[in-house]
């Protein structure tokens, strides 16, 4: 039952992450009862229950009608299932990844507080766990130094400076060989999802389309962490 519970309790917090990445930055408090977006509504306690709230409603305003977003009860859904799947000590992180990539999604970019919480809650985390070699204890400072090089010769245009500061926290998190092997993941993850795109929606994406990253940095270390992934056979080395 202890991977359903997690669920449960990681849908809960989905939501909670939903109000995060949609009022960061935005002046509004994080504090109050939810209302609906378009007639302002204060929602009642059963049309915030995760998902199932969505699915009562059919996605729509129980006042107004007017349409719920399903970012909703996917970011529900998928916050549920990375606290499933991943160990407890990754949890208050890649909650921060989750409103990262929300945040990435609606403004192609990454907010600096939410990027250096979650490279100060990955460094505390690789201080009290310990136990680890040279090569994990650099494997942030590399990466960081990897997309912000990108980012310098490429002056902006091919990846942002935001990318490197959640890479620095995805290597101190996950160390070498589950960190390097989610950047690994994060290209394959966004070349698939580019090729797929420019076929099936070639007017909503062409090669000059900005596309956010994180996203596919934050997928590909779920996959990392999730799997115990070692991609580039970091592992080896110590052998």
């Amino acid at each position: 039952m202890t991977p359903v519970i997690l669920f449960v309790f990681g849908a809960v917090t989905g939501s909670f992450l939903n109000v995060v990445a949609l009022r960061y930055n935005s002046g509004l408090s994080l504090g109050g009862r939810s209302a609906c977006a378009h007639c302002g509504r204060k929602l009642r306690w059963f049309e915030l229950v995760p998902v199932l709230s969505y699915l009562y409603l059919r996605g729509r305003c129980r006042g107004c009608r007017a349409k719920i977003s399903r970012q909703y009860p996917l970011v529900e859904l998928w916050t549920g299932l990375l606290f499933a799947t991943l160990p407890l000590s990754y949890l208050p992180v890649f909650s921060l990844y989750v409103a990262i990539t929300v945040y990435d999604l609606r403004h192609k970019i990454i907010p600096d507080g939410l990027a250096y919480a979650a490279a100060a809650l990955a460094l505390l985390f690789a201080l009290l766990m310990g136990g680890r070699g040279l090569l994990d204890w650099l494997a942030g400072p590399v990466l960081f130094s990897f997309f912000g090089l990108i980012w310098f010769l490429s002056r902006g245009r091919a990846m942002g400076f935001g990318d490197a500061k959640l890479a620095l926290s995805i290597g101190l998190l996950l160390g070498a060989r589950e960190g390097f092997s989610a950047v690994v993941a994060a290209f394959w993850i966004g070349a698939a999802y580019g090729i797929g795109a420019m076929i099936f929606s070639p007017k909503r994406l062409t090669m000059k389309s900005e596309v956010p990253f994180a996203p596919f940095l934050v997928l590909g270390s779920w996959a990392a962490a999730a799997l115990h992934l070692d991609l580039l056979h970091v592992s080896s080395f110590f052998q």
